[in-house]
């Protein structure tokens, strides 16, 4: 009996650690974001916004349950590049399968303005969310999206 008690101290002990290593936000069930600030200190001297990524920091969620999605924008040369959030014109969602069954059930916010926007289904499905970027009025749209599945 004085082992099995040894074995479940040093198990716990090793289980603290890897949370104080990891930090509180690699635990399952809490949602976060993907780094700390959606843009770089400094901009590469090209600062021409290239293309944009949308990340998130799971790619399957629960219903219920929330998930933060973070706009990043890139030059030509693959560096991250200081992005505007006013010129986020949309961020949006759509699922695989029937939109209208699912418009009540989802809550995507903001869905502009922001390099954040914040997702939650109270239904199980595949969903796509997209952002829409333009840089200077008449440009085209600049976009991206990603992939989400919320299970039971």
């Amino acid at each position: 009996m004085n082992y099995q008690k040894k074995y479940l101290f040093l198990l716990g002990i090793i289980v603290l650690f890897i949370i104080f290593i990891c930090g509180c936000n690699s635990i399952p069930g809490i949602p976060t974001v993907p780094g700390l600030n959606p843009n770089p200190n400094v901009n590469p001297e090209n600062n021409i916004v290239s293309y944009i990524k949308v990340v998130a920091s799971s790619s399957t969620m629960k219903v219920n349950q929330s998930q933060q999605f973070v706009v990043r924008s890139y030059n030509s040369d693959d560096e991250w590049v200081i992005l505007d959030k006013s010129k986020i014109k949309l961020w949006k969602w759509t699922v695989q399968g029937c939109y209208n069954c699912y418009k009540d059930y989802v809550v995507l916010n903001p869905k502009s303005g922001s390099l954040t926007t914040t997702f939650s289904s109270t239904k199980a499905g595949t969903f796509f969310i997209g952002v829409y970027y333009q840089e200077n009025i008449g440009d085209d749209y600049i976009t991206d999206y990603t992939e989400i599945k919320v299970v039971k």
